[in-house]
């Protein structure tokens, strides 16, 4: 798969638009600020419809305007494929697929496949379990598309069972009629989500020890788990869940929920789900957050995004994702870079953003393009 074209309408810093790519190696040059991230953002939101940069599409409209436009088109094997949304700040968006208007947003998952690596990948091991978390169902979404509903129902039935959780604190008798209901429904769709995390880390895990151990040039092991809800009373805990069929996951959903349910109406909010777990990544048994270097998270964050590149590669109809390298040369030193450019250079087509040219390595680059204040000229 790879980008043909990319047309952007007061999207960021760009007022208008047009670029034509190549398969193979695309680099954007520029000085910070210019643009260049912003170009390459644009096409991970068409992805996945979620900034790699950005908790909210708001932030992708340009100052002072009412709404932004941005499509692309991909070929993939003999077929091109057209992706575009339209984002409003005061309407619904409005997304469509080769031309034909899709009333949700999850249509459009899926068509187009982008892997990004970027400075803030460094999150994935160092920060907050929500920035595991996001990779988690990212990466899940990316292979099984149609996950982003599931994920988008659970969301809108905790959404509504935190609701009634709050209320409730502010009455001395409060109708808890339709938590079972909540509960039901939440344990339904937060089970088929936890089933596809657990499927993802036992194919990530074998990946990344061989990419880490490479990139790193380590024979420090590293383990992925699953720290769930369901498994552990705090957030913080450290047990993780081995492989558990959907019914198994359901009952031990429902249990911990009946265990904790004095708290939840103490504290008005859900305390049990996938929106608690976390993502625990080991190096040697420890916890890679707080026992790895800056280089050995580096290698562990790359390696993560290079096993989800691969799983997709295998397991997709469309051939590579599309990577995009986003300013990721300026803080690896020169033999991760080396080595990472091993690993994609081969892709079918990657996007690399650089404000220095000098500390990049040297490539077989198909197209050039200089960005400065948002004008891109090849």
């Amino acid at each position: 798969m790879w980008i043909s074209a990319l047309q952007l309408n007061s999207f960021r810093n760009y007022d208008q638009l047009s670029v034509s790519l190549k398969p193979g190696i695309n680099l954007f040059i520029g000085e910070n600020g210019a643009g260049k991230t912003n170009l390459v953002e644009a096409c991970v939101f068409l992805s996945d419809l979620q900034s790699h940069r950005a908790n909210s599409y708001l932030p992708l409209i340009a100052q002072g305007r009412d709404s932004a436009q941005l499509s692309l088109t991909v070929t993939a094997g003999t077929r091109e494929i057209q992706v575009a949304t339209e984002l409003n700040r005061s309407k619904p968006n409005r997304y469509s697929l080769n031309g034909n208007l899709k009333r949700r947003s999850s249509d459009l998952v899926g068509a187009v496949q982008v892997v990004v690596f970027s400075p803030e990948d460094l999150d994935l091991v160092r920060r907050d379990p929500a920035d595991r978390r996001g990779f988690l169902d990212t990466a899940v979404i990316q292979l099984k598309p149609r996950m982003a509903g599931v994920k988008s129902d659970y969301e809108r039935v905790l959404k509504q069972k935190n609701a009634l959780l709050k209320s409730a604190r502010s009455t001395s008798t409060p109708d808890l009629t339709t938590l079972d209901i909540w509960d039901d429904q939440l344990v339904a769709f937060g089970s088929e989500l936890i089933e596809a995390r657990l499927e993802l880390i036992s194919l990530l895990e074998p990946l990344i020890q061989d990419f880490y151990q490479k990139l790193a040039g380590s024979k420090d092991l590293i383990g992925l788990g699953l720290a769930a809800s369901i498994e552990n009373p705090e957030e913080d805990g450290t047990e993780t869940l081995q492989s558990l069929t959907r019914s198994e996951i359901s009952e031990r959903f429902h249990s911990r929920i009946s265990e904790q349910r004095s708290k939840e109406l103490e504290r008005g909010i859900s305390l049990v789900g996938p929106h608690r777990d976390e993502l625990l990544i080991t190096k040697s048994g420890l916890p890679a957050r707080s026992h790895s270097s800056q280089g050995e998270a580096w290698s562990i964050a790359l390696g993560l995004k290079l096993a989800l590149a691969h799983l997709i590669r295998e397991r997709s109809q469309q051939g590579d994702p599309v990577l995009v390298l986003d300013d990721v040369f300026a803080v690896l030193d020169s033999g991760r870079r080396n080595r990472l450019v091993e690993y994609v250079s081969a892709n079918e087509q990657v996007l690399i953003t650089s404000a220095d040219p000098d500390q990049m390595p040297n490539l077989d680059i198909a197209s050039t393009f200089r960005v400065a204040g948002g004008v891109v000229d090849a």
